[in-house]
């Protein structure tokens, strides 16, 4: 993403991205600027810093785990005054495998493994401390009236040489009490008088790491996101305790939130982007609000924390100090550089307003219905691919940024490894352009490539995918930093890796951006999926812009958001009145297609049977509301009935209970049975229920489909299937 000084209005120029700038950036060697750049506060308040490295977290295990506490750091919500800069794409050192000593030491020290000597496990104590010393040493030599803890919860960190006050050896939930405490005041050893305040406390959180190893380092394991969510709830008692501190007010606290390495299965220490990719998060008043700029790495914790401090920041040490430098996180309009978008609805044209239309390039792709928002083209992994042939606009020399994006779909794994789309020869990777890969070494897999030429080649993979459902791909380059891969899962979770790209020159290829195979239409392997909604901009889209985009795995299509045409989806929040009727649509999310409510035509005994059509449609209900109830949770219950349009039957459910389920149904006889609406302020998360004889049931789709229709039922264990539920005009 481009940089402005904050001083000085952008310039737009065409096809230029100009994100916004708050502060300028700082390196090690500007040590004492760097400080009263941090600190800018009145000479009342008190520096105090706080670094927490949570060992073993992914860059998006905070993006796919609840964690409120984390989250309001991020947001610059937690106290008045604070802001928020963060990375999700943020790196561990290269120089040595993603384990855990050499990047804990790395943390500390501010250096990576070249200089701290230090490259396993095993090496930890023969670090060179004498010449990179822990950064709490430095904070320590340069006043040592200063109170300083360091608690770690892996007994190989007290091998690194560190002059802090107390050093505690304990388990998670041991530490953290400790650091509760030291922030109370009511702590008390040898080295720490009770009463003490503490001016810097390092704590490491070893929990998510064990949750890794016991089965995966993926945000798709419930046991790796509940320990993060476990994690976040520690953090939050240690947020409490220090804005309850007495002094709170005229104290400037800053805190550091970062990784040792991220994982792939149920290990790490692999040269690979998923175990490379890591957070990296600064919470203080005085660093901007946003996403760090440039490449952020777990080492640059220690300069960080020294800078807020008030201590010189060596020139020796590798790290940056992080903050000063952010990027707007601002909304754009999803227009602004759009420079092509396929919807794939009947043709292949442009609907970006720039005409770069797709042509077919080999064989006979085919458009059909079905898509994740109505029709989509078919790749069948033999001669078939489309052309965008060379339009100056999909030119991105040395440094344009860009983003690649489209909706994916397969029924099994690759032959070889296609492209998705590219423009390079992909015969070696070393040849100049960029690719999005279908397999990047399990059959399943997608990843980046880019080069300009064989020194600079950029490989950032492997995210694993599933099959029969559809997934969101995008790949943003901000060529001043990282290349970041998203891939948002069927069922809801958004898959992130990255890596630095600062030293990749021109992009510029001689030849054509094809859709299915690489820049010579003659790859040997052909894709073979389902694409669906693809765009290209000249600018890296943000987070947020992903976000809204993936939909939590519901997605929202292009068009609809370049039209404004946004739906209005009822959650908790919603202002409902009782004895009122509104007109709505009721979909749900099954495998990343859309699923909606409708009546079946056949009608037997005034009756019709409900479905779930899984083809992007679904049919009009009038709800006709009873009662409302607002619940002490902050959510929110809807008595209602639920009425098909032009008398086609009210929604109910059946007599017969067969193996704990009823069948749904409109019955054109009746107003429907009672039903609850439960409603959070999750837009995806709402579901009804129903109270029948045999107790609660609850709405679902069925997993059986026939002709891309699944059953209506009423699961009475119960389960209730997530829904969505549009308000129409």
């Amino acid at each position: 993403m481009k940089r402005t000084n904050h001083a000085q209005p952008a310039k737009n120029l065409p096809g230029k991205q100009a994100g916004k700038i708050i502060s300028k950036p700082l390196t090690a060697g500007l040590a004492l600027g760097a400080c009263m750049l941090l600190a800018p506060l009145s000479a009342m308040a008190s520096q105090h810093s706080l670094v927490i490295a949570i060992d073993g977290l992914r860059g998006d295990g905070i993006e796919n785990a609840a964690t409120p506490y984390i989250d309001q750091l991020i947001n610059g919500t937690w106290a008045p005054g604070y802001n928020g800069a963060f990375a999700h794409y943020a790196q561990t050192m290269t120089d040595a495998a993603p384990n855990s000593g050499p990047n804990h030491v790395g943390i500390m020290t501010g250096v990576t493994s070249a200089k701290s000597g230090v490259t396993g496990n095993s090496d930890v104590g023969g670090g060179r401390y004498d010449i990179y010393p822990h950064y709490q040493t430095l904070i320590e030599s340069h006043n040592p009236d200063l109170n300083t803890a360091y608690l770690v919860t892996w007994g190989t960190d007290m091998q690194i040489a560190n002059s802090a006050d107390i050093r505690i050896d304990s388990d998670d939930a041991g530490n953290t009490e400790n650091a509760v405490n030291i922030l109370r005041g009511s702590y008390a050893s040898a080295n720490w008088p009770l009463g003490s305040s503490p001016d810097s406390v390092f704590l490491f959180l070893d929990d998510v790491d064990h949750a890794g190893h016991s089965c995966c380092f993926s945000t798709d394991d419930q046991g790796y996101t509940d320990e993060i969510t476990s994690v976040d709830a520690q953090i939050g008692r240690l947020l409490t305790a220090i804005k309850n501190r007495p002094g709170f007010a005229g104290e400037h606290w800053q805190i550091v939130i970062t990784s040792d390495h991220g994982g792939r299965g149920s290990s790490h220490g692999i040269h690979a982007a998923d175990n490379y990719t890591i957070p990296f998060l600064v919470a203080s008043k005085s660093v901007g609000q946003g996403y760090l700029a440039d490449i952020p790495r777990n080492y640059d914790a220690a300069p960080t924390a020294l800078a807020h401090m008030g201590v010189p920041v060596p020139a020796n040490i590798d790290g940056k100090v992080r903050g000063g430098e952010t990027l707007s996180r601002a909304p754009e309009q999803l227009q602004q550089d759009l420079v092509t978008y396929l919807p794939f609805e009947g043709d292949y044209r442009d609907h970006s307003g720039q005409d770069h239309h797709a042509a077919i390039g080999g064989g006979s792709p085919a458009l059909s219905g079905s898509g994740k928002f109505g029709q989509y083209v078919a790749i069948d992994g033999s001669e078939e691919y489309l052309t965008l042939g060379k339009p100056q606009a999909l030119d991105f020399d040395y440094d344009t940024d860009f983003t690649l994006l489209t909706w994916y779909r397969v029924g099994g794994d690759q032959f070889g490894d296609p492209v998705i789309i590219g423009n390079k020869n992909w015969n070696s990777g070393s040849n100049r352009g960029t690719l999005l890969l279908a397999n990047e070494g399990n059959g399943d897999d997608v990843g980046i490539n880019l080069a300009s030429d064989s020194v600079d080649r950029k490989d950032i993979d492997p995210v694993d995918y599933s099959f029969h459902g559809w997934w969101l791909l995008a790949a943003t380059f901000d060529r001043d930093g990282v290349a970041t891969l998203y891939a948002g899962s069927p069922q809801g979770k958004l898959h992130i890796i990255a890596g630095g790209i600062k030293d990749v020159g021109d992009l510029t290829s001689s030849l054509d951006w094809n859709i299915g195979q690489d820049g010579t239409g003659s790859y040997r392997y052909n894709l073979k999926a389902d694409l669906d909604d693809m765009a290209i901009w000249r600018r890296a889209l943000t987070l947020d812009e992903i976000r809204t985009i993936y939909n939590r795995g519901a997605g929202l299509e292009i068009r609809r958001i370049l039209e404004n045409d946004l739906p209005v989806y009822l959650n908790s929040a919603s202002e409902l009145g009782a004895n009122r009727e509104y007109k709505v649509l009721i979909t749900a999310n099954v495998n990343g297609a859309t699923c909606g409510l409708e009546w079946d035509a056949d009608l037997i005994f005034n009756e019709r049977n409900a479905k779930w059509d899984c083809n992007g449609r679904a049919d009009p209900m009038v709800l006709k509301v009873n009662k409302v109830v607002q619940l002490s949770d902050g959510n929110k219950q809807v008595f209602a009935t639920l009425v098909a349009q032009d008398g086609k039957g009210a929604l109910e459910w059946d007599a017969d209970l067969i193996g704990g389920e009823r069948n749904a149904k409109f019955d054109q006889r009746t107003s429907g049975d009672p039903l609850i609406l439960n409603l959070s302020s999750d837009v995806n998360s709402s579901t009804i229920t129903a109270e029948t004889g045999n107790g609660l049931c609850g709405l679902e789709w069925d997993n059986d489909i026939r002709g891309g229709e699944r059953n209506g039922k009423w699961d009475c264990a119960p389960r209730m299937d997530p829904l969505r539920i549009e308000l129409l005009p």
